[in-house]
């Protein structure tokens, strides 16, 4: 294992890689909502089940689709499937373990680190773009696989969490990978005191101002992001069934009778750019049209401006996973600003 190329790291309570090749990173490869882990096949055995619980979320678009799905990788294929090259690359193994995956595991691990691992007081690790840009490298490790299969669950949440922020930095690029509507952006400014950053390909389908809408729209596959904003309505209004009523009557004014799926409705509070917002992510469905698909909302009061907000998005892509896409809109949505 220490012919391939993988160089000395030097750790001090975390870890830190230093990589000798000339010029930048290549980029990294592989489905970004793809985690590949290596892991010895007997390890493998015990660890698969609490790794997927943690990974493998699941959303109704309305079709059920993995947010992110495990792929299991051998230490032996490192340079033939270019494994260090992956997007998100977990290595997992027991620190004093045998085989070769341990044994490639301790050559990156510092004796230090090493020790707070036999010692339980530390069990995990990631770092960005080791062995190519926009990658995500995270060690999992522990004394026995029983240890760190309630390890895994226990930090199940923040495992979650760093291949997600790590997901959206990627995505975030790729949106405006192709430039910017800047000309829309400051349309929205001027007519309507908000705005988003519009990524190219989108344009305004439907304005009216009197109306407090304003819809931008892109195709293959058919995607929206829609502003309703209101003046007199006071955030203790927003309850979950209000803001279901809510979303269904600014659908039958504007999209031809669109309508909430109260089945599987997730509901929660949220920080929208700082402003405590009602989340709502679910399925919308058209009986008119035979028609639906995956939606995610924030309905919110601005306090500087007493006036209600509300943000949505959503697709409608028959037969094709819909997740990145809505997940897409979703972050162009976060870029959502008042203008002072």
């Amino acid at each position: 294992m220490r012919s391939h190329r993988v160089l000395r790291i030097a750790l001090l309570f975390s870890i830190q890689f230093t990589i000798s090749c000339s010029g930048r990173l290549p980029e990294s490869v592989g489905p970004s909502q793809e985690i590949l882990v290596l892991a010895d096949p007997a390890d493998w055995k015990l660890l698969e089940e609490p790794l997927r619980e943690v990974f493998e979320k699941t959303i109704l678009t309305p079709q059920e689709e993995k947010v992110f799905q495990i792929q299991l990788g051998s230490i032996e294929d490192l340079e033939e499937q270019k494994h260090l090259r992956r997007k998100n690359l977990l290595i997992i193994a027991p620190v004093d373990a045998s085989h070769p995956t341990a044994e490639f595991m301790r050559d990156l691990l510092d004796p230090q680190v090493q020790e707070h691992i036999r010692q339980g007081r530390s069990s995990i690790y990631w770092k960005e773009d080791v062995w190519a840009r926009d990658q995500l490298f995270i060690t999992l490790s522990g004394t026995n696989l029983i240890t760190m299969g309630d390890q895994i669950r226990q930090e199940g949440d923040r495992l979650y969490e760093s291949v997600e922020v790590a997901r959206n930095k990627r995505i975030q690029k790729l949106i405006y990978r192709y430039g910017e509507r800047k000309d829309i952006t400051e349309q929205l400014k001027r007519e309507f005191g908000w705005s988003v950053r519009v990524a190219f390909g989108y344009r305004i389908l439907e304005s009216n101002p009197d109306s407090g809408f304003a819809v931008l729209t892109k195709e293959e596959p058919s995607r929206w992001l829609f502003v309703f904003w209101e003046d007199g309505i006071k955030p203790h209004q927003l309850s979950d069934d209000w803001c279901i009523k809510k979303r269904d009557e600014i659908a039958q004014r504007f999209f031809d009778g669109d309508r909430v799926v109260s089945e599987n409705l997730d509901i929660s509070e949220t920080d929208f750019n700082g402003k405590l917002a009602v989340s709502m992510r679910g399925t919308w469905e058209n009986g008119k049209n035979w028609t639906g698909g995956p939606f995610q909302s924030y309905a919110f009061v601005d306090s500087d401006t007493d006036r209600f907000f509300h943000i949505d998005m959503g697709v409608f892509s028959p037969n094709k996973r819909k997740e990145p896409y809505l997940r897409q809109i979703d972050l162009m949505a976060k870029t959502f600003s008042l203008v002072e």
